[in-house]
């Protein structure tokens, strides 16, 4: 897939679950201020999750194929 159409996918993706965080929380709180914190916060918080979950599958070697010539590992 093109690098161009992932990174449009990924700031539509997260642009919607903003949106829809921003929505649910501004119903539940009523408060415009707090409705930003958690907003920004969770979006900081879910992006430092993410990294560190694609850190850690980028150790797992389950269901990658290997290369051609390459050895493969059990």
């Amino acid at each position: 897939m093109n690098n161009k159409r992932i990174l449009a996918k990924t700031v539509l993706y997260r642009g919607i679950v903003t949106a829809i965080l921003f929505a649910v929380s501004w119903i539940f709180t009523g408060n415009i201020t707090d409705t930003t914190v958690i907003t920004v916060t969770f979006n900081v918080l879910a992006t430092i999750a993410y990294f560190l979950h694609e850190k850690m599958w980028d150790k797992i070697r389950w269901g990658i194929k290997p290369e051609l010539g390459q050895p493969r590992i059990s």
